[in-house]
């Protein structure tokens, strides 16, 4: 083995030290070597692109929060302790609200109203909650069985 008569020999690479500024630029053109080049296409030949820029829609889509189930619309707070055990019983609203009926009736605490998928959340209510977690009970009432959180089942506008 032989030994350089230098004592740095081999080590100059490490006795450089940049500047912030220049070691800054530095990585940053080795991170964004180059701009990626764009085109515009009509949305029929994107299929399987990236998108350049964002894309924003000038109306709001739904145009009011809807239901994205059947079932009926509720208070989230009304189920609070809702469970197979003890369900939360409310009375039923007189309407059903269908994809396209403009709700009339507000849910008030301890109501519901029966909703399809796509009709729009009647006032007063922030949840949905699925026919299947229901059950019929006396009095024009329902009983449901699972607890429900705010926004759940909802598509907001």
């Amino acid at each position: 083995m032989t030994r350089s008569t230098r004592p740095d020999a081999g080590q100059e690479q490490f006795l450089t030290v940049l500047s912030r500024d220049e070691a800054l630029a530095r990585f940053e053109a080795a991170l964004f070597p180059r701009t990626i080049p764009t085109e515009e296409l009509m949305l029929a030949d994107a299929l399987g692109l990236a998108l350049a820029d964002d894309v924003t829609a000038p109306i709001d889509v739904p145009p009011f929060d809807r239901s994205n189930v059947d079932g009926f619309a509720v208070r989230a707070a009304d189920m609070a302790t809702a469970s197979e055990a003890l369900p939360a019983r409310l009375l039923l609203n007189r309407e059903t609200i269908a994809c396209g009926v403009a709700p009339q009736i507000p849910v008030l605490a301890g109501t519901a109203t029966s909703i399809a998928t796509g009709g729009p959340v009647p006032r007063g209510a922030d949840a949905i909650v699925m026919v299947e977690h229901t059950q019929p009970a006396e009095g024009d009432a329902i009983e449901v069985r699972r607890g429900a959180s705010p926004g759940q089942f909802i598509s907001h506008a």
